[in-house]
């Protein structure tokens, strides 16, 4: 015997496990904002693009702002797992932790661009849960405190701090856009490429733009040629 016709034409859900249901809700919301904005993002969408009952996004998240601060907890918190593991890579050579957490960022952004961009909406900073923007701050922190006390050591020049931090940060947020954006030779997800056109990058931070003195001592570069008259 057939199944009756309403049956056979009622739409198929997913199946989703408990905890499956709320990953997969973080991930749906994760793509709404990038789509439609933090504000725009509705419940009952993302239950419709999973394909699941209207109450059942309710099971795991009371409302769209407990659902949107748990997206920004989950960027934050990849955020900072990548910065820990650049500055146990760098050890105690301070000048590498900071050229290192900056290649995290970039390296971030390519692996993960949708919660490198939810980052960077402050509508979606100011949903970060308290525990999680409280691990943020002490980590950038305890980094200012380091910077600071490494450029009074003479590791670094001797420049105004926020001009040093601003420097630094609009280049590594700059080439993150750039990358995700696909306007470098990076592929999507390339984490390996991506890193090492940050490390080239980030050196020339560190050696800056103005030519150096050669070896023999002089002080700057030759001065240009003057033309004879012959030339004029």
């Amino acid at each position: 015997m057939s199944e009756p016709r309403s049956r056979a034409r009622r739409p198929r859900r997913h199946a989703y496990h408990h905890r499956d249901l709320r990953q997969a809700l973080v991930a749906a919301a994760l793509d709404a904002v990038g789509e439609v904005g933090a504000e725009r993002v509705s419940l009952r969408d993302l239950a419709r693009r999973l394909g699941v009952s209207e109450a059942a996004p309710y099971h795991h998240f009371a409302d769209k702002e407990a659902l949107l601060a748990a997206v920004a907890g989950e960027a934050a918190q990849l955020f900072l797992d990548a910065l820990h593991a650049a500055i146990e890579e760098a050890g105690d050579d301070q000048r590498r932790r900071f050229q290192l957490t900056g290649i995290a960022l970039i390296k971030f952004a390519v692996a993960h661009p949708a919660h490198f961009r939810a980052l960077g909406l402050p509508v979606m900073n100011r949903r970060l849960p308290a525990d999680v923007r409280a691990r943020v701050e002490a980590f950038y922190q305890e980094e200012e405190r380091r910077v600071r006390e490494a450029q009074e050591a003479g590791f670094f020049a001797p420049i105004p701090f926020d001009d040093l931090i601003l420097a630094a940060t609009s280049l590594v947020h700059g080439l993150a856009h750039l990358m995700i954006d696909g306007a470098t030779d990076v592929a999507p997800g390339d984490v390996d490429h991506a890193a090492r056109i940050a490390r080239a990058v980030t050196a020339v931070l560190g050696v800056g733009l103005l030519p150096r003195a050669p070896a023999g001592g002089d002080s700057g570069p030759p001065a240009p040629r003057r033309r004879s008259r012959r030339a004029r």
